[in-house]
């Protein structure tokens, strides 16, 4: 067997998504023209039939050799979902966008009450003029001024027109993915099952030694979960005999050490976050260094995540979120601590948590191994940058590396932009969250961002 690979699953969002319409552009951005870390006469990738995924649809885009030899090939794939979610009806559009709208103020993050008001009030419009133009003979009205009557014949077919094509296929998505009601179960249970099976093929491949997985908008609450229930379904008795191993005890006390500082910190220590993230990174190489690997997946990039409005899209409350959260229903970076009953100031998220040999994380600790970095463009206006996303660590834990994108200029909508090659900021900061070049340290990982952006200011200035 050669060199092991990298593998990476670009996990697509919302709407009529094609297949490798999404993969296509990622790999331009993010390998073909990255001179950083491919030369240009290697840079070139080729379209392999490959069903890993199961999908006759999709093939793998797979890296040449570099010229020296020493970096490693890199194979992209596309876990393609968007085809268990056709067919999508007004009604169940409705229905979901009801269950968001229809609640008490207080229920509503500051941050989208005033969006989560302007929809309320147009929802309510709508239904107006669907209830006039159903039910009221306006032209028999002799006090009606005539311009009203010709507004709502213009102004209703505009408005169902719009519903039928933008709000449903793209809402669709989003109504039966997030909503756990009867008729959409059967579609989330697909989609979560055929993504696991994506890795969980992948893993066994004995190819990678590495697994990076990316989501954009709804693709990145596809990819927590498959983090999730991944990890949810190792084998324990596996699991328990990895342990055994010192090195990968060793590793564990370490991560679950950074944690307990960083959560402990209430300065928001780079430092500190920087260090969980490293210690992540070396009991994942532990974990690796078994025989069989039982987990290979090292990274969870998410972009333009919803995940941002989780007390709103995935709970009903901030406080039903923090709940599910403590029963571990939601993993964490850092993943939840669990205090000793004899020792009130030993904490792990490990059990059994008494002993100081061999232990292993409970079933919510995907990120004791997975790094998790979010990227996002603020919003303005509702109408430039990206709405949709947001911070995560807020919610999900200090061991995030949120980064902000600024929305630069000319400002528009950005929520589909993160792998724009002309928006330079995001790509350059999707390529260090991608870490291809397999940097070890936090600092280091990072360092590029800031030396790319010098080299693009010294272009922009020649």
């Amino acid at each position: 067997m050669g060199k092991k690979k990298t593998a990476v699953v670009v996990i697509h969002g919302v709407g009529e998504q094609r297949p490798m319409d999404t993969l296509t552009g990622f790999v331009k951005a993010v390998w073909n023209e990255d001179r950083g870390i491919v030369e240009a006469d290697r840079s070139k990738t080729y379209s392999k039939p490959d069903l890993a995924s199961g999908s006759f649809e999709l093939r793998r885009i797979t890296t040449r050799q570099s010229s020296s030899g020493k970096r490693k090939r890199v194979d992209f794939f596309e876990f393609y979902w968007a085809h268990h979610m056709n067919n999508h009806s007004a009604s169940t559009v409705f229905s979901w966008l009801a269950e968001l709208l229809i609640r008490h103020p207080d229920t509503v993050p500051r941050s989208l009450r005033s969006i989560w008001l302007a929809s309320l009030v147009i929802v309510v419009f709508a239904l107006a003029l669907s209830l006039i133009h159903a039910f009221v003979d306006l032209p028999i009205l002799v006090w009606v001024p005539p311009w009203i009557p010709f507004a709502i014949s213009t102004i209703f077919p505009v408005v169902v027109f719009f519903w039928s094509w933008k709000v449903v296929p793209y809402a669709g998505d989003a109504a039966r993915y997030l909503s756990p009601r009867p008729e959409n179960v059967a579609a989330r249970q697909k989609i979560r099952r055929e993504g696991i099976a994506l890795v969980n093929t992948l893993t066994q491949r004995d190819e990678y030694d590495r697994i990076v997985l990316v989501g954009h908008s709804l693709g990145s609450v596809i990819a927590y979960d498959i983090v999730n229930f991944m990890w949810n379904g190792l084998n324990k008795d596996a699991l328990q005999n990895a342990h055994i191993t010192p090195e990968i005890m060793t590793a564990l006390d370490k991560v679950e050490g950074a944690a307990l500082a960083l959560i402990n910190d209430t300065s928001k220590s780079i430092a500190k976050r920087n260090t969980y993230r490293n210690t992540q990174r070396k009991y994942f190489e532990e974990l690796q260094k078994i025989a069989q690997p039982l987990w290979l997946i090292s990274d969870l990039i998410t972009l333009g995540s919803p995940l941002s409005k989780a007390e709103f899209l995935l709970a009903e409350t901030e406080t039903d979120l923090s709940n599910r959260i403590d029963r571990r229903e939601f993993p964490t970076s850092p993943p939840k601590f669990e205090q000793s009953n004899t020792d009130k100031e030993r904490r792990k998220f490990s059990y059994p948590i008494e002993s100081d040999e061999t232990r292993i994380p409970h079933h919510a600790a995907p990120f004791s191994a997975t790094v998790w970095t979010n990227l996002y463009f603020p919003s303005k206006y509702f109408l430039y940058g990206d709405i949709i996303s947001g911070a995560l660590s807020k919610r999900f834990g200090p061991g995030i590396r949120d980064e902000k994108i600024e929305i630069g200029k000319p400002a528009g909508f950005r929520h589909t932009q993160y792998w724009d090659t002309k928006i330079d900021a995001a790509v350059r900061t999707l390529r260090c969250a991608l870490n291809l070049r397999e940097d070890k340290s936090e600092d280091k990982i990072w360092e590029r961002k800031v030396i790319d952006e010098q080299t693009s200011i010294s272009k922009e200035n020649f």
